[in-house]
């Protein structure tokens, strides 16, 4: 998806999947429902929602990476 189409779904009360241009899985399963990113083969409800979550994506755009790069490693 195009980084205006994501915009949309997620100010959208609606379902949707789809990537980002950055390679960040995101989801909403239900009606007026959380965000869910993709991580670690499970899918984790976002902290931020919204707006919020928009400048996230946007922020990590300019950065040059996704959103997922910046967790900590899973330890074994």
């Amino acid at each position: 998806m195009t980084e205006a189409q994501l915009k949309n779904q997620i100010l959208s009360p609606w379902p949707f999947f789809g990537v980002s241009p950055q390679g960040d899985v995101l989801a909403r399963y239900v009606p007026y429902g959380p965000v869910f990113r993709w991580s670690w083969n499970q899918m984790i409800p976002m902290p931020v929602q919204g707006s919020d979550l928009v400048w996230l994506l946007k922020s990590a755009a300019e950065e040059g990476h996704s959103i997922s790069e910046t967790e900590k490693p899973r330890g074994k």
